[in-house]
């Protein structure tokens, strides 16, 4: 999960943006039943410092990033909406093994114990 004995950069970006999935599911599951939701998104490929430096391409606006998450703080659409993937302010499906709730787990359980020594 840390790229012990490997590292490449999009990689391990590409591991981080998973693992929010994986934690907004799990967190969704968890809080169903209370007034609190979650849900996450693809911003799209955005014009940001690290797009730029890091991997020398341009992408979208961050006006066009930031709206899926406006929209998902705002909507009365979606305010009772959780558990969900979003693009471009639309529900849609993730990478199949988000889905796996015991994958879910795990990652929870393994990011507890990495953060707990700081509790």
């Amino acid at each position: 999960m840390n790229s012990e004995k490997y590292f490449n950069s999009y990689n391990a970006y590409a591991i981080s943006k998973a693992a929010n999935i994986l934690f907004t599911y799990k967190l969704a599951e968890d809080l169903k039943g209370t007034d609190v939701t979650v849900n996450s998104l693809h911003p799209g490929v955005i014009s940001t410092k690290l797009l730029q430096k890091g991997f020398n391409m341009q992408g979208a606006s961050l006006e066009e990033g930031a709206s899926t998450s406006v929209y998902l703080a705002s909507s009365l659409e979606v305010d009772a909406v959780t558990g969900k993937y979003f693009i471009n302010s639309e529900e849609a499906h993730s990478a199949p093994f988000t889905y796996d709730t015991k994958l879910q787990d795990n990652f929870w359980d393994i990011s507890y114990k990495m953060v707990e020594k700081f509790l």
